[in-house]
């Protein structure tokens, strides 16, 4: 088995997971893979995103552990989780998370349009005894890749519209907000702006916690490696990862 553990996303959200796991266990070496060249996930179906989120596990079945740090990908998970040991994906523990902090009023859920639609989130969070809010929202998720095309204030103004479009209508109705999509963490300050203070939640903690139980990790290890691929334009994922000041090289992949 390769001594890596490899954390798997559409495009640039996963990103937020990959730099928690690399700060609070760097003696791992680490790949992370964009499928830029079929975001978004989305608006795939789920027969499509099913036999995509496979291959990519059978391209990296060897690793430590594999993270699929896409929220969409780990709606069509469950079966493979049981075929594969060593695949950790994020709805069950988010939800469970999210629940457990969970003290008035539902659980708002904004995740990718297809997220909603398997309704995994909401499976679990019905299944720890509270109310969830669904709410589909790729938009977002292009409004996030995007942000290098746009200035600050018009990523700004165009974050507040979408906000109030989708989410306002729900205000005083929760107090747990999860952010469904790896992406939407890059959004938290704008969603505070228009819904004041929640129990924001994103899967990078209870991803890391999670970790320590299924696998022994490194404690010490001479230059670890840190690898970013993209299977689409790494050029563009490039300039993608720089609007969001992350400083890592991006390569080619073909899976």
């Amino acid at each position: 088995m390769k001594d890596q553990i490899v954390v798997i996303d559409s495009g640039l959200g996963g990103l937020n997971i990959y730099n928690t796991l690399v700060e609070q266990f760097p003696n791992e070496n680490y790949i992370y893979v964009a499928d830029e060249a079929y975001l978004p996930y989305g608006t795939k179906t789920k027969e499509f995103l099913t036999k995509r989120v496979e291959a990519l596990i059978n391209h990296f079945k060897d690793s430590k552990a594999i993270i699929i740090a896409c929220n969409t990908a780990s709606s069509v998970l469950p079966f493979m989780e049981k075929q594969y040991d060593n695949v950790v994906g994020i709805i069950e523990l988010t939800a469970n998370y999210a629940s457990s902090i969970n003290q008035k009023g539902s659980i708002l859920v904004l995740a990718t349009n297809l997220t909603i639609e398997l309704g995994e989130y909401q499976k679990h969070i019905k299944l720890n005894n509270k109310e969830s809010i669904p709410v589909k929202g790729s938009d977002f998720v292009t409004l996030v890749e995007n942000k290098q095309t746009m200035d600050d204030k018009i990523y700004h103004d165009e974050a507040i519209k979408l906000i109030e479009n989708k989410l306002l209508e729900h205000l005083g109705k929760f107090d747990t907000f999860i952010c469904g999509c790896t992406h939407f963490g890059y959004l938290i300050p704008y969603f505070k702006e228009v819904l004041g203070d929640a129990n924001y939640v994103v899967s990078d903690f209870v991803v890391a916690e999670s970790l320590k139980t299924k696998v022994v990790l490194n404690k010490t290890k001479s230059n670890p490696t840190r690898l970013v691929y993209t299977t689409g334009n790494k050029d563009e994922f490039q300039l993608k990862m720089q609007s969001l000041k992350m400083n890592y090289k991006a390569e080619s992949i073909a899976i």
